[in-house]
């Protein structure tokens, strides 16, 4: 399916610039934003989940039974955690949380 969006040129020129920034083509940008955009229409809203929770009731929340922090200390490591590559994949999902932010507020006359 092809779709034509004509875009603003200030909008145009932060996709641009955040496409540059994630080292993609503005086309997968715009395609990862619309799909981004899609999931969170479709997602349930926060008060779906929370009357999700109370439906379910308290027969499926465990009891705290010990120290959050005493479990935390004592947890074995991940051996495929790699803290480098974890670092540049958060600093490629900020940069895209700010791209999707950056692009909200132009199209919603914030910028």
């Amino acid at each position: 399916m092809s779709i034509t969006i004509t875009l603003p040129r200030n909008l145009e020129a932060e996709l641009k610039s955040a496409a540059k920034a994630r080292k993609s083509s503005i086309e997968e940008l715009a395609l990862a934003l619309l799909g981004n955009a899609i999931k969170t229409i479709l997602s349930p809203s926060p008060e779906d989940i929370v009357a999700e929770i109370r439906a379910a009731g308290p027969a499926t929340a465990h009891l705290a039974n010990g120290s959050l922090a005493e479990a935390l200390r004592s947890a074995p490591e991940d051996p495929e955690f790699e803290l480098e590559t974890w670092r540049r994949e958060w600093s490629t999902a900020e940069a895209e949380i700010k791209a999707v932010s950056r692009a909200n507020d132009l199209a919603e006359g914030r910028g």
